[in-house]
């Protein structure tokens, strides 16, 4: 088949930054980085080959902008100038190959592990999420607010100084940022909650402070998620009105954060016209979109890209499959790896081996080779 658009060059609105060509790969975890939030060999290795497979934007896992928002054990953070030699590592490592690395910002919220992070997470308001053995967080004070946008404002500049192109500020996946827009997580009566105006001015003021640190010439890219299952939650009409504000704001693209890039509606089960599809048709190309989940083969690369997609983010297909882009581009689609490899497959796809061994114990994230 012909992949051609997949390799032409794309200009970000914004920032006027020409990235190589139309594949992302995804932000996901790591599980691998050192206690001190410091980033591993493994984890720099494992983005320097999915950049020299070909993959243009390295979009990095989620780096805690605060150590209060610490999501994970294994979590790289960028809340300090003593992580600015951990940061560089990677970028000089994507460039060193051709790639584009963006650094994602991140803070979990209420949905922060309690293992690493001292005393009780910390929310929009003391609900708990709905989910088995989920803590009650406590409420933020005004002065934790501010000082949470400060605290992405001051990791994008970090960003920028430690050689990445830009950031991708963490909207999705029920994190800090969502749980603001969410009217599950956000029962707030001040100017942080209430009314879906109110409930955006986190991410307003988060975006516009991010855009400040970085400057005209630095990528920023915002990822949301369109729907939440809980009621009350995040209807697809709110995120419209979402989109419709994001577009308006200083963002280089939109991230829509689905399992699926074709999947229908979780909060209804009738209603199954693709998410990203709407979103696309919203912004109507105002903005450039990146649209991801389950992207596994050229033909649904290329189906995002007519769809209205300015780039697709190719996320579990390359882990297994680290040199995709490679291999597509030069017809080598019969030598496509399918599944990960069940021993030894932390070196042959160049994965740090916590992130392997997670892949391994979670049953139907990635296919398995079965010998």
């Amino acid at each position: 088949m012909n992949t051609d658009l997949l390799w032409l060059p794309f200009a970000m609105p914004y920032s006027n930054i020409t990235v190589p060509n139309r594949l992302a790969l995804a932000p996901m975890t790591t599980y691998s980085s050192h206690p001190d939030g410091t980033v591993s060999d493994a984890e720099v290795e494992y983005l320097r080959r999915r950049a020299a497979g070909g993959i243009g934007t390295i979009i990095t896992a989620a780096c805690y902008v605060d150590p209060a928002g610490k999501g994970f054990i294994g979590q790289w953070g960028c809340s300090d100038d003593r992580f600015l030699p951990s940061l560089r590592r990677v970028a000089e490592a994507v460039r060193e190959e051709g790639g584009m690395p963006l650094l994602q910002i991140h803070d979990a919220g209420r949905m922060s592990n309690p293992q690493v992070i001292e005393g009780a997470p910390r929310a929009p308001s003391p609900i708990p999420a709905a989910r088995p053995d989920a803590v009650t967080p406590r409420a933020m004070s005004t002065t934790e607010i501010q000082a949470s946008i400060e605290s992405f404002a001051a990791a994008a500049k970090r960003a920028i100084q430690a050689g990445y192109y830009g950031v991708e500020i963490h909207g999705a996946n029920t994190y800090l940022l969502q749980q603001f827009f969410s009217p599950h997580s956000n029962c707030r009566t001040d100017r942080w909650g209430g009314n879906l105006d109110k409930r955006m001015r986190f991410i307003i003021e988060t975006v516009q402070a991010v855009r400040d640190a970085v400057g005209l010439e630095g990528v920023v890219g915002y990822r949301f998620s369109p729907e939440e299952v809980e009621n009350p939650g995040i209807t697809m009409d709110d995120t419209l009105e979402l989109v419709d504000t994001l577009t308006e704001l200083p963002l280089d693209y939109l991230h829509v954060s689905l399992g699926n890039y074709r999947q229908g509606s979780l909060r209804n089960p009738d209603d199954t016209r693709p998410r990203s599809q709407i979103v696309l048709d919203r912004v109507n190309g105002d903005k450039p979109v990146i649209v991801v989940g389950s992207i596994t083969t050229p033909e649904q690369a290329i189906d995002a890209l007519h769809m209205g997609a300015a780039l697709v983010g190719l996320g579990r297909v390359a882990l297994y499959e680290p040199d995709w882009a490679a291999k597509v581009r030069a017809g080598q689609l019969d030598e496509l790896r399918t599944c990960l490899p069940a021993v030894d497959g932390d070196s042959i796809c160049t994965l740090p081996p916590p992130m392997y061994a997670t892949l391994l114990s979670r049953r139907g994230w990635v296919p398995i080779c079965s010998k």
